[in-house]
């Protein structure tokens, strides 16, 4: 993590955080995105750009923060799937941000956020 947050660094120098022109992301059915899932501490981190985080299965991983994501002037989710559809309700109606979903933090701070959905995952909607 620490390697790629220096390349990335490297990448924007200068910058607090980085700005990606576009992002695109999925969502799993208990809200995660970007490796980042529910109960994570890498949910509450809020100086680095980049952090190891861990799946369910104890898989390790490196993702971008929520901070380093809400600075892209775009965000896509791409959501498919009827087993995703009553999150993709909660988060949409902002029901999620209570339990700290994930996909739920995501909002740019100067940027779009555009949602995506199959016809499954927008049942509900």
């Amino acid at each position: 993590a620490q390697a790629y947050e220096k390349h990335v660094r490297e990448h924007f120098p200068g910058r607090i955080w980085p700005r990606f022109d576009l992002v695109m992301l999925g969502m799993g059915a208990d809200g995660h995105t970007a490796s980042l899932f529910p109960g994570s501490d890498a949910l509450d981190e809020s100086s680095r750009w980049v952090v190891m985080t861990k799946n369910p299965q104890g898989q390790n991983r490196i993702t971008l923060t929520v901070p380093a994501l809400n600075q892209a002037a775009r965000i896509l989710f791409l959501v498919t799937g009827k087993e995703k559809a009553a999150t993709l309700l909660g988060i949409l109606r902002g029901q999620s941000k209570l339990t700290r979903l994930p996909a739920s933090l995501i909002a740019p701070v100067d940027g779009t956020l555009e949602w995506f959905a199959d016809r499954d995952a927008a049942s509900l909607l």
